[in-house]
């Protein structure tokens, strides 16, 4: 589901066959604005009638594991978007898709393009393909070289501050460990899920857990690592963090309802070995 009103006029547009090329999206929230997207891609995609979380079809499962061909996601090299990143995106993209109705490409922290790499973009975007959708994701959009910012639809996309909550010590502690299973030994996840988990929390503990969690996971998109007993051990390149973000956001999400603990935790340690 789309939680930002303005990235969900999006979905009007596409119904009514308005969609524009290239989308410049400033936001406070970049990593809430890509889910968003990344449900808006579902939906134009989705051979079924889309409902989130689809089980119908295999498209929207590719789209949610970053592994649709169709889908490119694109961050700076370094402290730039290069010139061969852009070169890369139109090689990928010279064909019309196959398993999808749409190329969609979606750039991240749209400010940091180059004037070899704008360039390079101009020229993909100034001769525009029916079949090929672009997002530009930016905090600040006067950053973002004119030239570039002048071609795309700008939406403002904010996001409602999100509120700080205490998380008891011991479910600190537990999150941590729970990570040390998950990532570092990788052995009796679903025995561990039904003999420590499901005896220790209640239904807040756990929505502070996979918050935790979360927290966890974006600190190393940033390049950071908030428990030292993980610090030497762990390995996860940025697809699959991102990919283990979007896996902890929906159980999040699930928690909000009533749902059945023991089938929600297997189904999060049974997705993570996808």
């Amino acid at each position: 589901m789309i939680k930002n009103e303005s990235i969900q006029v999006l979905e009007k547009k596409f119904n009514e066959n308005r969609l524009a090329h290239v989308f410049l999206i400033e936001t406070n929230d970049k990593q809430s604005a890509l889910k968003d997207v990344l449900e808006f891609c579902k939906l134009v995609n989705c051979p079924e009638n889309y409902l989130s979380p689809c089980t119908k079809c295999n498209l929207c499962h590719l789209i949610e594991n970053d592994s649709l061909p169709s889908l490119k996601i694109i961050y700076p090299d370094g402290q730039a978007i290069k010139k061969s990143q852009m070169e890369e995106l139109k090689s990928d993209f010279a064909s019309i898709p196959y398993l999808s109705k749409y190329n969609i490409y979606i750039i991240q922290d749209a400010e940091k393009f180059n004037a070899s790499s704008a360039n390079t973009m101009l020229k993909f975007i100034e001769e525009p393909e029916k079949n090929i959708i672009g997002f530009l994701i930016t905090n600040n959009k006067e950053n973002v070289i004119n030239t570039i910012k002048s071609r795309c639809e700008i939406i403002k996309a904010n996001y409602s501050e999100k509120v700080e909550c205490f998380i008891d010590e011991k479910v600190q502690n537990l999150a941590e460990e729970y990570l040390y299973k998950l990532e570092v030994e990788k052995e009796e996840l679903i025995v561990y899920n039904k003999d420590i988990l499901d005896e220790k929390l209640e239904k807040e503990e756990y929505i502070q857990l996979f918050q935790t969690l979360l927290d966890f996971y974006l600190s190393l998109l940033n390049g950071k690592r908030k428990f030292v007993k993980l610090k030497d051990n762990l390995q996860l390149n940025q697809e699959t963090i991102l990919q283990r973000v979007y896996l902890v956001n929906e159980v999040i999400e699930r928690l909000n309802y009533n749902v059945n603990m023991n089938l929600l935790l297997d189904y999060f340690v049974l997705s993570l070995e996808d």
